[in-house]
């Protein structure tokens, strides 16, 4: 599997991944946004609160973005590579200019650059889906896209484990390099991250013209190959995924007494299995079917979390929680790979802004229903339910369908 890496387009591929990886690791869950919240926030409360609206700022408007670039093609426009390199450097640049937010500054400031970098994210995220199609060949995409999973999930471990060796080294001069605070370095190191390893990658598609067809033609297209079907079983499936990441940190804090420290500790781990899961299944996957693996990997997440629901011993949680790791990174890069091998080139723009937008309202649903059972039955552990619920409406879908 490894040994696909001597191929320089799928190389780049893998390499653009393990790059802009960085960016949701550092910046959305596990460092700058506790920063944000702690330092430049006028409280904790308001600063959660406002990261949050930043967030389904970007959403909304990536939601938004995606739905006008599959209405231009009933115009017969196409969509060019500058508009992806566009973003890849808007990117860079917004989450560079973190740096220039301290304690002292606007509130506000900064959560316009989040916005701006996710949104940002978001599409250059909709190119990397793309170009799958484009450095590999069918009988091998179940594989190559579970080996960018892989290598991704390497990107932001060890881009995490960098970060928290520079914090551990400087916690007795108050976390400071030069004078200047690590946490404010973060987001010029992301985009440093990000510049060296996707760079390679963007450059390789010069002039490139993306097609998108025509709206109608589309949607005959995607009911002809069955994938109405998968769109309906992947927008239930993903809003689990979403709950289990958006969620994570608060169930292994508040439901089994983990610390700060304790919840990172997990988090590596998580990713370590997440790298596993996609090596191994992906070895499988152009054998067996990506709709398969998809499959077995809704059955076990929903057989785990609803098992979680039960459990109180700390140990049977880690378990638990490096098995949904094993399985929430295939599930990822299958989905991806259906639409890479079922679709013509022609409509594998418009698969994946749809994709896109599935994730877009499954950022802001999922967590939604989560927290209004909690918000009623005043108990985490009940609003846990959601989530192997959605698992199980996901499998309707292949019930009527031969898989």
């Amino acid at each position: 599997m490894l040994s696909e890496f001597k191929h320089k387009k799928i190389r780049d591929w893998c390499l653009f991944d393990f790059g802009i990886s960085s960016y949701p690791t550092l910046v959305i869950t596990f460092i700058y946004g506790a920063f944000y919240a702690k330092e430049i926030a006028i409280t904790p409360e308001i600063g959660t609160s406002n990261w949050g609206y930043a967030i389904s700022t970007g959403s909304i408007l990536s939601f938004l973005i995606f739905l006008l670039v599959i209405f231009k093609g009933n115009k017969n426009k196409n969509l060019g590579i500058r508009f992806f390199k566009l973003s890849f450097y808007s990117l860079i640049l917004s989450v560079s200019l973190l740096y220039c937010f301290d304690k002292e500054s606007n509130e506000y400031l900064p959560l316009i650059f989040i916005a701006i970098s996710f949104v940002a994210f978001e599409i250059i995220n909709l190119f990397y889906n793309l170009s799958l199609h484009n450095v590999s060949e069918n009988e091998k995409r179940g594989l190559i896209s579970n080996l960018g999973w892989a290598t991704g999930y390497l990107g932001g471990l060890l881009s995490l484990i960098s970060v928290l060796a520079i914090l551990s080294l400087t916690e007795l001069n108050d976390y400071k390099v030069f004078g200047q605070s690590i946490f404010l370095l973060i987001g010029p190191f992301v985009g440093l991250w990000t510049f060296v390893f996707g760079l390679k990658h963007i450059n390789n598609y010069k002039n490139k013209v993306f097609k998108i067809v025509n709206f109608s033609s589309f949607f005959k297209n995607i009911k002809i190959n069955s994938i109405n079907k998968f769109f309906v079983s992947y927008f239930f499936f993903n809003n689990a995924v979403i709950c289990i990441f958006a969620f994570a940190s608060m169930i292994a804090s508040f439901l089994f007494g983990f610390s700060e420290k304790e919840i990172l500790k997990l988090g590596i781990f998580i990713n370590l299995f997440g790298i596993i899961g996609c090596l191994s299944l992906g070895k499988i996957e152009d054998r067996v079917g990506s709709e398969k693996i998809v499959l077995t990997c809704i059955i076990f997440l929903l057989l785990i979390t609803f098992t979680l629901y039960f459990i109180n011993d700390t140990k049977i949680f880690w378990l638990l929680s490096l098995m949904i790791g094993f399985f929430i990174g295939p599930i990822q890069a299958a989905s991806r790979s259906v639409l890479a091998k079922k679709l013509k080139s022609e409509n594998q723009l418009s698969a994946f802004c749809v994709y896109s937008m599935f994730g877009n309202i499954c950022s802001i649903l999922g967590p939604f229903l989560v927290s209004l059972v909690i918000s009623i039955s005043s108990d985490i552990r009940q609003g846990l339910l959601v989530i192997p619920l959605f698992f199980v409406i996901s499998l309707l879908p292949f019930v009527k369908t031969n898989v």
